[in-house]
């Protein structure tokens, strides 16, 4: 039988579970079908450990409905961090950290993983598989913490050092990582509000947090009108394609629809990360050797990302990639067919509503302009999906006079809207004019 358990091993075991069932918000106990209905109570008693003050229910047709109610504007803190949080550890995780680190400390040459076994089981009396210790060395290899050495055919390991003397990133290193740094490491009255900022403003933010934690500290300056909560549960995500990108190397990873729920292997090169001003929702935009397009994924519907091997030709990708962003409305790369045109005639008062003319030129992403005749202006361009831009162009309904393009559905779909608004408020109305 599952025993509950607040602390998690796997983030990737809650991600999805958390986002669908209760920041979403529209599945129900019944729809849980992966395991066992005992699992999801015990995926709910733990989540319920971490957002006890923000959980609400109700019912529906369906059953009860439990999900996350937030006011962005009224929480010191996104409440989603506690999932980041709640990492276990087992009694090895837990020494073998602390032991590593005190027998690297005054090895500057390096230790391979059989002689820091022999060392600890020596200085400890702990015995650990050779197997675990270099696990455990490559993880911290790959943190940072330690680098690689060859001795002869060897592969030991050592505490990183910078740059900036022989030995002070070595001990620097080590001593944070052991959480011996002491008074050097507090932050600043300055530092402390400029991190009460970031954990709410900036991707990755739970850093922040987990530092003002430590410092025993909150946020009690900055509110955040529009703060995108859902997504810190894809930061880890994040944080391996910008490790890509910084690489210039090829991706793989496994992305599920979030409408057919079907999972696709996806190999492309990482090349841009695109953020919606309107949803907070985030996208990277990668190139396909196959397709030889760009295509854009959101990072919410993303799992499993591996770093493959690096592309010599990343410059000229992204070169290629920024001389095709004047013709993305949104994050769509439109279909095999080439860019498509749309055209439409609006009017505006020029004494009366100078600011709609300004919009026009602010907002129309390059579109050009045309002064027909007095108070009558022409905006016309060509995109990759003109679909996109509907809801642009239904912001100006009353004012437009006539609308054309070369995609027919996207221009009948707006037509049709406003067909339905004229039989719905209109049509036999004695009073309109």
């Amino acid at each position: 039988m599952a025993e509950f358990q607040e602390l998690i091993k796997n983030f990737e075991r809650i991600r999805d579970y958390m986002r669908q069932f209760y920041v979403y918000g529209f599945k129900m106990r019944n729809d849980f079908e992966e395991k066992s209905a005992r699992t999801y109570d015990n995926e709910r008693r733990r989540i319920e450990s971490w957002l006890s003050g923000y959980m609400r229910s109700d019912y529906s047709a369906k059953g009860k409905r439990i999900y996350i109610n937030v006011d962005s504007k009224a929480i010191p803190e996104n409440p989603l961090y506690a999932a980041w949080k709640a990492k276990s550890f087992t009694d090895n995780d837990i020494m073998l950290h602390f032991f590593l680190l005190d027998q690297l400390w005054d090895a500057p040459e390096g230790l391979s993983a059989g002689e820091l076994g022999d060392r600890m089981s020596e200085c400890y009396g702990a015995v650990f598989d050779s197997q675990t210790i270099r696990l455990k060395l490559r993880e911290y290899e790959a943190l940072g913490i330690l680098r690689a050495v060859k001795r002869g055919k060897t592969r030991c390991y050592a505490l990183e050092t910078d740059k900036s003397g022989p030995d002070g990133g070595r001990v620097r290193a080590a001593k944070q990582e052991a959480g011996l740094a002491g008074e050097e490491s507090g932050l600043s009255a300055g530092m402390a509000e400029a991190v009460k900022f970031y954990q709410g403003a900036a991707p990755f933010g739970v850093i922040g947090s987990t530092l003002l934690d430590r410092e025993e500290k909150r946020n009690d300056h900055f509110q955040f009108k529009h703060q995108f909560i859902v997504h810190t549960l894809e930061d880890g995500i994040l944080l391996e394609i910008l490790s890509a990108m910084k690489k210039g190397s090829w991706i793989s990873f496994v992305n599920k629809s979030s409408r057919s729920g079907n999972k696709s292997s996806v190999t492309g090169l990482p090349l841009k990360i695109f953020v919606s001003v309107r949803t907070g929702r985030r996208y990277v935009c990668c190139y396909l050797e196959e397709a030889r397009r760009f295509v854009n994924y959101r990072l919410d519907c993303i799992a499993g990302v591996e770093v493959k091997d690096r592309c010599p030709e990343y410059g000229e990708k992204r070169a290629l990639l920024q001389r095709n962003l004047g013709r993305c409305w949104g994050v769509s790369f439109g279909g095999r067919s080439r860019l498509e045109e749309i055209c439409m005639k609006v009017y505006i008062d020029e004494l009366r509503e100078p600011y709609i003319l300004d919009r026009l030129y602010r907002e129309g992403r390059g579109g050009e302009i045309l002064r027909i005749r007095e108070n009558e202006y022409l905006y016309s361009g060509a995109f990759f999906d003109t679909n996109e831009m509907l809801s642009w162009v239904k912001s100006f309904t009353g004012r437009i006079l006539d609308i054309q393009g070369s995609s027919l559905p996207a221009v009948m779909k707006v037509t049709g809207d406003w067909e339905k608004m004229y039989q719905m408020y209109c049509k036999g109305d004695a009073g309109v004019v």
